[in-house]
């Protein structure tokens, strides 16, 4: 086998893992069609057919099975050596485009961030407020941070946290409103939206209960939602350890204390899963030990 066919095999096991040509070629920029040839061309070295082609299907032949199931894992294992030599001896330097909420970025992405440039001087980050992974690839993001896990094709994601939520108003609201008594109240309520969920969950007398958000007020922001509660604009779903803070300084009430309501989670999210720069798996790896020991960074929301 030459370094030809190498290459070819390895594109190859890369097209296999992403679904497909068009889905490869984000991953390793390589054009689906020069990928596409380059798969015949080994097909023709090799003589035997790796893929059953046609509109609809990306399939492997049996042959096409054996080599993925023979050269994929080395090849796996080929990159995270490499990639384990470059960050002991390479400077690192490039660009990390990060996207998160905004208290992500406030208590977690800045202070890493800010530590990360002084130690490596040749690295730029740019970090860009979102809750969700939608526009991953069109703002070539390297790493996103949000509350809801992704259905986004191709991407890698881990959970960071888990965390109660609770429901909270002010005062005032809760006066000039009513309070509420049980989850179907809340449809006569007016509701504080604080990221881009459709219905908020809940448990009540062992029963699942779910509201669907028209909200007096959005905002893509916690910060400013729960500032908004603050000032009895309505009824905020927000953290526990926020909530307790804010119920402290008696800024909010806390709503409907028997009910259980949904968790609030946090997932990092990547492109590859091997074949990441080692700038950002550096950067990733921080962010995954800041978050050990869950989010205690929320209770800071009322500081």
């Amino acid at each position: 086998m030459n370094a030809k066919d190498l290459t070819h095999l390895y594109w190859f096991c890369q097209a296999v893992r992403h679904g497909g040509f068009a889905a490869a070629s984000e991953h390793i920029a390589v054009s689906a069609p020069t990928l596409s040839r380059a798969v015949s061309s080994l097909e023709r070295s090799l003589g035997e057919k790796l893929l059953h082609r046609n509109a609809k299907q990306f399939q492997l032949t049996a042959a096409g099975e054996q080599y993925v199931a023979q050269f994929s894992g080395q090849f796996d294992t080929l990159s995270r050596s490499w990639q384990g030599i470059n960050n002991q001896h390479a400077e690192l330097s490039g660009d990390i485009h990060i996207s998160c909420p905004e208290p992500f970025a406030d208590f977690i992405v800045q202070p890493i961030a800010i530590d990360f440039m002084v130690a490596h001087p040749k690295v730029n980050i740019h970090v860009k407020f979102a809750a969700d992974t939608e526009r991953f690839f069109d703002d070539r993001i390297d790493l996103a941070m949000v509350t809801r896990a992704t259905k986004t094709p191709y991407l890698v994601q881990k959970m960071l946290f888990e965390t109660p939520l609770s429901l909270g108003a002010s005062r005032d609201y809760l006066e000039k409103h009513g309070t509420p008594k049980c989850v179907e109240d809340l449809n006569q309520h007016r509701l504080i939206a604080a990221n881009t969920l459709t219905a908020w969950h809940f448990e009540e007398n062992d029963e699942h209960k779910r509201v669907m958000l028209n909200p007096r007020y959005s905002v893509n922001s916690l910060r400013l939602a729960t500032q908004a509660a603050c000032k009895g604009v309505g009824i905020c779903l927000l953290p526990a350890h926020a909530l307790a803070t804010f119920v402290e300084k008696d800024a909010l009430t806390q709503v409907l204390k028997e009910v259980t309501c949904q968790k609030g989670r946090g997932y990092l999210v990547w492109s590859d899963r091997t074949l990441i720069p080692a700038r950002v798996a550096k950067f990733r790896d921080l962010i995954v030990d800041a978050l050990t020991n869950g989010p205690v960074f929320l209770s800071k929301l009322g500081q």
